[in-house]
Formats: structure tokens, C-alpha cells, sequence
């Protein structure tokens, strides 16, 4: 099937950061992944959005080195990084943050995102910590400034498990924060909050977008039509329309398989 574009929405001086050939992904006789050729550009928020089953979450599991691809080729900076395991990604200045989230409910937050910022210097071995005790106060240091990034300075002493859902999932992007990427991608960031819960996440995901290519899985239209650069809309594994949020409102393909009357 051939798969349908609006007119590329970036600028000619946005060089692609992330980009795919013929993208593809199959489980036995399900094809998640169907094809997808995508330039996802440097210094841009970039959406991907689709009803269930789209293959939104299979994408995102390609780009980040869960799932090997069936065909197609994935390129970070124009290098190829298909088959490279997470970590590998990692270390190259890609990494995620997923809808559950992931960190150690007995420690502090501080703590959390401490043993993150050390994480890429002992690859989470007991006698590298200890080896590598000198660079405590180096790892505290980074680990309270980039608290004062996620808005969590004021309670960088308070276990994980007693914070809010929101500041919860402010951690979980302060410890993804710890590894310095250069491209984040998030799954979901505002899914179950509170509207002030999602206001202060916006605010913190347009922040986060001023020095670190963005690329979000976001269910909630309005927050997609009022942050992004660049949204991709998927539909049956495959890419159904790319544009800006004002190309994308007015396409009708989109309208009939997703936005409904919106």
C-alpha cells in the first residue's frame, strides 16, 4: 500500500536527527510496522499520533533497540543503529521514558537520580560504586541541578513511593535526563494526570525542548496541536499523513481515520 504525506513541515536548515527506510516490523502474520519512511528533525518537537493498534508503540520500540527490525534501516545522525542493543543506544544520546513508571521506590529522589548520573561510569556494578566513591559529590551535584530542571528540588529528600503521580513522572524524566541526551523520546508524559498535573508537564516538556530533540507518543489532541513542530499520524502500521499541526487539522484522510470531528 502506498502510504500518503502532507508537505514536509521543517525547514530546510533542520537536519534529521533520526530517520528510517522502508521501516518494518512482523510478529508471525501481524505486520505492526508497515514500511515506514520517516526524517525526524534535530532541535523540533515531533508527535506521533494514531488510534489503538497503530503501531505507535512498536515504533518506538524499534527506535530505541527493544525489537530488531523485520526490513528497513533506522539511522541516528546518518549512522546505522538498527540491531544495537538499548544501552548502545543509550551511550549514542537516545533515550526514553515509558507510560509505567521506572525508578527505585525506597530511595529519594535525589538518590534516584543520582545513581543515574553514575549509571553510565559503572554499569550499575557494586565495586565500580565503590571505585568510583570520589565522584559522589560530582554525581550529587548533577543530580540536584537537573531535580531543579524536573521542578522536583523541593522534595529531592522524599522517598519515590511518597511522591505525587506527576511528580512521579517528573522523576522518571529526570532520571532519563541523567544519561544527556541528545534525543528523548516519551511515551505518553501526560496519561492519567490531574489538569495541573498536566499543565506543569507541558511547561516541562517545552523546557526539556529547548536544547533536546523531543519526540512524543501523546493521545491528547490539544496538547499535540499546541507544542508540536512536526506531528506523524499512523494508522495501521503505517504512516498516514506528516505535516504541522495546522496541515494535519485540515487533512481529511486524518479526520476520517482519527480526528473524527475535531
Amino acid at each position: 500500500m502506498t502510504q500518503s504525506y502532507t508537505t514536509d513541515p521543517t525547514d530546510g536548515d533542520a537536519e534529521p536527527i533520526l530517520s528510517t527506510d522502508d521501516l518494518t516490523k512482523k510478529f508471525g502474520t501481524l505486520t505492526a510496522v508497515d514500511g515506514v519512511s520517516l526524517e525526524i528533525p534535530a532541535d523540533r518537537i515531533t508527535s506521533i499520533i494514531g488510534p489503538n493498534g497503530a503501531g505507535k508503540t512498536t515504533l518506538f520500540n524499534l527506535f530505541t533497540g527493544k525489537y530488531e527490525p523485520t526490513e528497513g534501516r533506522i539511522a541516528l545522525r546518518g549512522d546505522r543503529i538498527d540491531g544495537k542493543e538499548p544501552h548502545h543506544l543509550v551511550e549514542r544520546g537516545l533515550v526514553r521514558s515509558f507510560q509505567i513508571n521506572n525508578f527505585f521506590a525506597d530511595l529519594t529522589a535525589r538518590e534516584n537520580v543520582r545513581l543515574a548520573t553514575q549509571a553510565p561510569y559503572t554499569g550499575f556494578r557494586p565495586r565500580d560504586f565503590l571505585a568510583h566513591h570520589r565522584d559522589l559529590d560530582v554525581a550529587t551535584e548533577s543530580a540536584n541541578r537537573i531535580l531543579e530542571r524536573v521542578h522536583l528540588s523541593n522534595v529531592a529528600d522524599e522517598t519515590a513511593s511518597n511522591l505525587s503521580y506527576g511528580q512521579r513522572r517528573h522523576l522518571e524524566i529526570g532520571i532519563s535526563l541523567a544519561a544527556d541526551p541528545d534525543l528523548f523520546l516519551m511515551d505518553e508524559p501526560t496519561a492519567g494526570m490531574s489538569p495541573e498535573e498536566t499543565r506543569e508537564t507541558v511547561e516541562l516538556v517545552e523546557e526539556i525542548a529547548s536544547d533536546i530533540t523531543l519526540i512524543l507518543i501523546e493521545h491528547d489532541m490539544h496538547i499535540v496541536m499546541d507544542i508540536s513542530d512536526q506531528i506523524v499520524v499512523m494508522n495501521e502500521g503505517m504512516v498516514l499523513a506528516r505535516g504541522t499541526p495546522d496541515q494535519i487539522r485540515n487533512d481529511e484522510r486524518v479526520q476520517r481515520a482519527y480526528l473524527g470531528s475535531e
